[in-house]
């Protein structure tokens, strides 16, 4: 033990041969010292700004110049009026979160393609008959302007007859279904909305029973439960070609 003990020598007995560093001594914790970064020579986090910088939803909803725009009525779409005294007649007096949102980029100018996806019963087919029936020329009412395809006849004639209802203030409205049996081969389509299948209408225009050199708007309604069953897709997508490339006219989804 003695020969141990020789061995050990204080701090002030160390040998002076080269510098030495000292390492400070921690200060005792009395839980009321602030923990100091740790400084390894790498820079980490963000730099903070100097001042902060708030945007709410509801301002970028109110600015007419944002893609969130929305309105709080009816009346600041500007619709005509006999379309507002068919919402009217219909009970609508507020519109549902997915029209607020959608109706005010469907109606503006230019018009533009749209995707919407909301679920089932928030409001969606009155949201794009509204814009079907803001953009159509009434003083055409046999000329064919807007086509909405839907996956079943049960739907296309639902879809009609909404648009009926909210269009009953439209003076020459004319909407037909197009669908199987529905259509005359004499006459073929003569309305300015048209509600159908894809593999009904597709026939009709190869026909030449449905003008669609005028078509403004092409509405595909479930869309993607139509898109995955693979000949409803395929007919789905040679309607959208046929109308907008072979006979120019423009389409929106």
């Amino acid at each position: 033990m003695a020969d141990l003990a020789s061995r050990i020598s204080k701090p002030s007995d160390a040998p002076a041969d080269g510098p030495s560093t000292a390492a400070p001594a921690p200060a005792p914790d009395n839980g009321n010292a602030a923990e100091e970064p740790v400084d390894d020579g790498i820079q980490r986090g963000l730099i903070e700004p100097a001042y902060d910088v708030e945007v709410k939803l509801a301002d970028l909803q109110a600015d007419t110049e944002s893609p969130l725009y929305s309105v709080q009525s009816f009346e600041e779409l500007g619709l005509p009026k006999p379309i507002n005294d068919g919402l009217l007649a219909m009970n609508f007096k507020k519109p549902s979160k997915i029209q607020e949102r959608a109706l005010p980029l469907m109606i503006s100018n230019p018009p533009t393609n749209m995707i919407a996806q909301s679920q089932s019963g928030t409001g969606k087919t009155a949201a794009f008959v509204l814009t079907v029936l803001s953009r159509v020329d009434f003083t055409k009412p046999t000329q064919p302007q807007a086509l909405l395809l839907a996956p079943s006849r049960e739907l296309a004639r639902q879809i009609q007859g909404v648009i009926q209802t909210v269009g009953q203030f439209c003076e020459n409205l004319i909407v037909e279904a197009a669908i199987p049996g529905s259509i005359s081969r004499e006459t073929g389509v003569k309305s300015s909305v048209v509600v159908g299948t894809p593999g009904t209408v597709m026939d009709l225009v190869r026909r030449r029973q449905f003008d669609v050199t005028q078509l403004k708007i092409l509405v595909i309604d479930e869309a993607d439960n139509m898109l995955d069953q693979q000949g409803m897709g395929d007919q789905c997508i040679r309607v959208k070609a046929y109308v907008h490339g072979r006979d120019g006219c423009s389409q929106r989804d």
